[in-house]
């Protein structure tokens, strides 16, 4: 089978099982409706927060509240896309319970791919409205001369802030699938990202700052492209050449990811959980 042959038929499978997850969550009304509540409430909580607590000590570490909720809309708009295609990397632990995963291993479909199908993300249509308004919000407050460049800078921040929310997932579900009891590490990385993915760099101890940049790269999802669409390159911690490498750091992580994930497979396949 040629590549294209390929693409045309994990396309194909894409669709069907994206249709079936859909008419699963669709018919449990209630379910459908919680979902969306649960992703707007969720996401306005962390905005209310930052934008209290930059109100009322304006201006912190030289970022105004219009900049800081740019650095939360993108990362919030980030975290929509990884919502929409890959959060049911998250779910791997659910589904080998649930033993839909074994079943994947032995279709001849990408595992990843009937995974990130398998249910589809109603509360990713929660994320995106709070994104898309907020951003709405914020880039009104700041007045930006909006260029095509610093137009193309914010879409390579999210999509970078995307995919390595996706690499830190394929990570951590890498760990799942070789150790049981370890899906916890979900719930942990969301929290990281989530409390500290939404603010400027420079309001944490320089220990934080370090490993967000240099460990964990938190910082990359909306920090440092934000600052180089802002303008505020120069301000940044470890230098401004930071702000325009989120793309690059993040095609590293997939890598790794991606990594991760395949090992984890044949380990899984090999021992089951």
């Amino acid at each position: 089978m040629t590549t294209t042959a390929r693409i045309r038929s994990a396309a194909r499978i894409a669709r069907a099982t994206s249709r079936a997850g859909l008419r699963e969550r669709l018919a449990n009304k209630g379910d459908f409706v919680l979902a969306i509540v649960n992703g707007v409430t969720y996401q306005i909580t962390v905005l209310l927060f930052a934008t209290v607590v930059f109100t009322r000590f304006p201006p912190l570490a030289g970022w105004t509240v219009g900049q800081v909720l740019l650095v939360s809309s993108a990362r919030l708009l980030a975290h929509s896309v990884f919502v929409l295609g890959f959060t049911n990397v998250r779910e791997v632990p659910y589904l080998i319970r649930q033993g839909r995963f074994d079943s994947f291993l032995v279709r001849p479909a990408s595992v990843f791919l009937q995974v990130c199908t398998s249910r589809f993300p109603l509360n990713a249509v929660g994320d995106l409205t709070v994104a898309a308004t907020s951003l709405g919000v914020c880039l009104s407050m700041l007045r930006l001369d909006w260029t095509v460049a610093r137009v193309c800078s914010l879409v390579l921040a999210v999509a970078s802030g995307a995919t390595l929310e996706l690499a830190l997932a394929l990570c951590v579900a890498g760990i799942v699938l070789r150790r049981a009891g370890t899906e916890a590490l979900f719930s942990w990385l969301d929290t990281v990202i989530g409390a500290f993915g939404n603010y400027p760099l420079s309001v944490f101890p320089t220990v934080l700052r370090a490993a967000f940049t240099f460990a964990l790269p938190v910082a990359f999802v909306a920090f440092y492209p934000v600052a180089a669409v802002l303008g505020k390159a120069e301000s940044v911690p470890y230098g401004p050449a930071l702000t325009m490498v989120a793309p690059l750091v993040a095609a590293v992580w997939l890598a790794v990811g991606g990594w991760a994930w395949r090992t984890g497979l044949r380990a899984y396949a090999r021992r089951g959980w």
